[in-house]
């Protein structure tokens, strides 16, 4: 009697379904006027995309890469804290009513876990890392520690984009490329800096303003995202049409999408990539 192996979709359809489920209850403290996230209020997140979610569920339906995106992430996450064996994971902290919750949190330091399928090595030029940078930062401020570390999980190898065409993005392996691995990166936030007090300004600015957006339903007041991220991250929101084509966008809005990143600002950063480590 021969052993039967067949294609089970019904099993894939059960199981997604259940990620799914567990996707949406995740979503469930973002609902609404429920309390606002250091996530919803990062300078490289649509902070207009965050209002419209939590007041248009419906429509902010996940797909497959959003999904699988999302699977990877908390796996990745979980089995990184346990296993780094130090350190509260996800610790419940509240800063004048926003909510945030560091991957891993130390008497001295904080360590933020990411997760990335991109194939090019992160670092200051991108988007990501900023983005990543970004949020340390928020956290360092919100818990007066002086110490971070940003560690970044790269699944796959090193590869280098080529071009663009009908078939889609062509990208080579180079030689001598990295493999998929860990790079870690030393942050050090001195407790005398004059930054700690503009991102502390600047995070009670974001979350006081998506705040006042939920409470009297009014986008006009949230900036949209101005190039390089519009023509990469708008015209494939679910909220397009309702951002550009009926909710408009009041001037401070525009003059507070326009104004110079602090990260951007002479002196803020000290960036040395080729270093192994700070001398505190």
């Amino acid at each position: 009697m021969a052993i039967k192996i067949r294609r089970d979709s019904s099993f894939t359809e059960t199981l997604l379904s259940n990620l799914r489920k567990y996707y949406e209850d995740k979503k469930q403290d973002r609902i609404g006027n429920s309390p606002i996230h250091v996530s919803d209020i990062l300078p490289s997140i649509c902070i207009r995309k965050q209002y419209y979610s939590r007041l248009n569920t419906d429509r902010d339906l996940i797909n497959e890469d959003s999904l699988h995106h999302f699977i990877r992430g908390e796996s990745s996450e979980f089995a990184i804290t346990r296993m780094a064996n130090t350190g509260i994971a996800q610790a419940d902290l509240n800063f004048e009513g926003l909510v945030a919750h560091p991957d891993i949190m130390t008497e001295d330091q904080i360590v933020e876990l990411k997760d990335t399928i991109s194939g090019k090595r992160l670092d200051l030029t991108d988007q990501q890392f900023r983005s990543y940078l970004r949020q340390l930062l928020y956290y360092l401020v919100i818990t007066g520690l002086e110490k971070g570390i940003i560690s970044i999980r790269y699944v796959i190898g090193e590869l280098n984009w080529v071009k663009s065409d009908d078939d889609g993005d062509h990208y080579i392996k180079p030689k001598n490329s990295k493999n998929p691995g860990i790079e870690s990166w030393s942050v050090y936030l001195p407790k005398n800096d004059i930054t700690r007090d503009i991102l502390k300004n600047e995070i009670v600015r974001r979350k006081n303003l998506l705040e006042c957006a939920l409470n009297s339903q009014d986008a006009s007041i949230l900036p949209r995202l101005i190039e390089p991220m519009k023509s990469r991250k708008c015209p494939h929101c679910p909220f397009y049409d309702l951002c550009y084509n009926k909710d408009r966008e009041t001037q401070e809005a525009i003059e507070m999408a326009a104004e110079k990143d602090l990260l951007d600002i002479t002196g803020v950063l000290d960036y040395r990539p080729f270093f192994d480590s700070i001398g505190y």
